[in-house]
């Protein structure tokens, strides 16, 4: 639980994730420039033709490079009839076999797949309503996702699902439509993550960088979007700047499935003071 606690923070210190969509961008590439752009953290999606080859080859060049791995389907009829059609569709199950670190879906994932994985992987399911974020999350999830923003009134949607009235208890990851610009606006609604993939990023860049790839050009262009994230969090929401993965996770003004750890880590602290004091009383 501590492993994928730290995971968590990983991931929600950075903030900010590029996404690696269906394009001809070399897999191995999108993460050098992602390492380099200072972001340890990347999705990618089961959109691109050779997923699980590119998970590894991105694993053995960047080995501390953690991988979510987007666009997935829940176990059952859908996932054995797009197999049918797509043969190298990957499983939730062969995707973690291949050692990735979260499982995110733009469907909705059954609540006991989300409650079984949630034990050892981070978890992003799709939902469209407070009720299934509530489901979700309640399940283990420890983000759900909306990605239909972009038509439902993008921040002003993620600000009615973080509102007072639900005490900002939901931990909401939107991508779909965020552009750089938008990140403030997203920031200031209470949102936990955000994503891209580097077709949006890019722009009018996108079909010319996959002709003749630039790596300082894509480097560039993510660490505007990594930037923008932390500058719009420092001003606009109250996390702890600390290293002490304790004292984050007690800043977060969401949900989050570790607090059972901290108070683990409390009564062990207590426990240790105990012993060395003599202090039984």
């Amino acid at each position: 639980m501590q492993k994928l606690a730290q995971r968590y923070i990983t991931l929600h210190q950075q903030g900010f994730v590029p996404i690696f969509v269906g394009d001809r961008f070399d897999a191995v590439m999108l993460a050098e420039a992602s390492v380099a752009a200072g972001a340890r953290v990347v999705e990618i999606t089961c959109r691109r033709e050779n997923v699980c080859e590119d998970i590894r080859r991105i694993k053995r060049a960047f080995p501390e490079l953690m991988i979510l791995v987007g666009s997935t389907v829940d176990d059952g009829p859908m996932i054995d009839f797009l197999r049918r059609r797509k043969p190298q569709m990957p499983t939730i199950g062969e995707l973690c076999d291949l050692g990735v670190d979260g499982i995110v879906s733009a469907m909705p994932l059954s609540l006991e797949t989300v409650s079984r994985l949630s034990q050892t992987h981070i978890v992003v399911p799709g939902v469209e309503s407070i009720t299934e974020a509530v489901q979700a999350v309640s399940a283990g999830a420890h983000f759900a996702k909306f990605f239909t923003t972009a038509a439902l009134g993008e921040h002003d949607r993620v600000a009615l699902a973080t509102n007072a009235s639900l005490h900002g208890l939901l931990p909401i990851f939107v991508t779909g439509g965020v552009t750089c610009e938008k990140i403030k606006l997203y920031v200031q609604s209470r949102v936990a993550l955000l994503g891209s993939g580097w077709d949006l990023m890019l722009g009018d860049r996108y079909q010319t960088l996959q002709q003749a790839p630039d790596v300082q050009e894509l480097t560039a262009m993510l660490k505007s979007f990594l930037t923008a994230m932390a500058d719009a969090r420092k001003k606009h929401q109250s996390i702890s700047k600390s290293e002490d993965y304790q004292d984050y996770l007690r800043s977060l003004p969401h949900y989050h499935p570790f607090d059972a750890l901290l108070d683990d880590i409390e009564d062990e602290t207590l426990r240790l003071a105990i012993q060395l004091t003599g202090d039984r009383s």
